[in-house]
């Protein structure tokens, strides 16, 4: 057997009307500190470079600063766990015989956090004392968010593989106005 025969039945097959799933776990930053994240996703291959897909985020903590009412020109900080889904595309490009493919990413949807109670921590504000764990409630929000990025696939086989991806989200609403962003490591399998 040839090795251009033998590269060819070892390379991944990009095939239309193939179906995908994936999860994956990483780290967000760019509003605080970096913190650990996860979440999965469904795509479907409608031909080998146009891969639309639904996915499903989850950022246990986002660091968020506001002002504190009642005491003037004081902020105090709290943690906001939000749920992001959006739906896009991911475009790929396609190599025959390559094991590693590159892609391009844009999506859009939703960013919501549920309502809860924050202990926050008020930093001494002159005449006013420093105050630690106070209950601060925090109301539900749901705001729109467009993100885009780019990655790399590794093809284990033609079913399964993993991928490094950087995504950076821009969100609408009230809470979390500023970019932020995230990097991922994740696995898929396709059908």
């Amino acid at each position: 057997m040839s090795a251009s025969l033998y590269a060819q039945q070892n390379a991944p097959v990009f095939r239309s009307n193939t179906a995908e799933i994936g999860g994956f776990v990483g780290a967000s930053y760019g509003i605080d500190e970096t913190r650990v994240m996860g979440g999965g996703n469904v795509c479907y291959s409608l031909i080998p470079a146009l891969m639309p897909f639904a996915e499903y985020s989850y950022f246990p903590g986002i660091q968020k600063a506001a002002a504190t009412f009642g005491i003037p020109g004081a902020t105090s900080s709290y943690s906001l766990p939000i749920q992001d889904v959006n739906f896009g595309l991911h475009l790929r490009v396609p190599k025959p015989r390559w094991r590693v493919i590159p892609y391009a990413v844009v999506s859009f949807g939703l960013i919501h956090n549920g309502a809860h109670t924050d202990y926050i921590n008020i930093p001494a504000n002159p005449p006013y004392p420093a105050q630690n764990n106070v209950p601060e409630p925090i109301s539900a929000s749901t705001s729109f968010a467009a993100s885009f990025g780019g990655g790399i696939r590794y093809y284990a086989s033609e079913h399964y593989g993993f991928r490094v991806e950087v995504k950076a989200y821009k969100p609408t609403g009230n809470l979390i106005t500023q970019v932020f962003s995230r990097v991922a490591f994740g696995f898929f399998y396709q059908f």
